[in-house]
C-alpha cells in the first residue's frame, strides 16, 4: 500500500527498493477520437507503447502481454478509459556505478474512473524488480 512521507512525496515499495512518486497524470485515453473500434484502439496503443519502450527502456507498461493477446485475438471490448502515467525515483543505485545519481522508472496503465490511481500503482509496482527495470540518472553539476 502507498504511504505519505513528511516531505509530501508518496512512497512505494517496488520489490526490495523504496521509491517515491514524482509525477502522476491521468488522462482520457479516448479524448479527440472521432471514430475507431476497440481493436484498432488497442493496436494503436500497442504500437505507441512498443515505440516508446524502444526509446526508453525504463518504461514499464502494466498488462502489456494482455494487450498484445487482445490485439492478436481481435478483442472488441474497449480498454478502460483512463490512461495513467507515473514516474518514480529512488536513491538506490547499481553497485557498479561510481558517480552520484538516482534511479527512475516510468509506469503506465489503463484504469476506470472509479479506481484510485495511487492505490492501483502500489499493486502494480510491488512485485516489480526495480534493479532490472529502472535506469540510472546521474546528478548534473
Amino acid at each position: 500500500m502507498s504511504q505519505t512521507r513528511q516531505d509530501g512525496l508518496r512512497g512505494y515499495q517496488v520489490g526490495s527498493v523504496h521509491a517515491e512518486l514524482r509525477e502522476l497524470t491521468v488522462s482520457d485515453d479516448r479524448e479527440g477520437m472521432l471514430e475507431g473500434t476497440p481493436h484498432l484502439h488497442r493496436r494503436f496503443r500497442l504500437m505507441g507503447f512498443e515505440k516508446a519502450m524502444a526509446a526508453r527502456p525504463h518504461l514499464y507498461v502494466h498488462d502489456l502481454d494482455r494487450l498484445r493477446a487482445d490485439v492478436e485475438g481481435r478483442a472488441e471490448e474497449w480498454l478502460p478509459r483512463e490512461a495513467v502515467r507515473a514516474r518514480l525515483t529512488s536513491s538506490w543505485t547499481p553497485e557498479n556505478i561510481a558517480e552520484f545519481g538516482h534511479t527512475e522508472l516510468s509506469v503506465t496503465w489503463f484504469q476506470t474512473a472509479a479506481q484510485n490511481p495511487f492505490a492501483y500503482l502500489a499493486t502494480i509496482v510491488r512485485p516489480l524488480d526495480w534493479p532490472s527495470l529502472a535506469r540510472f540518472v546521474p546528478f548534473e553539476d
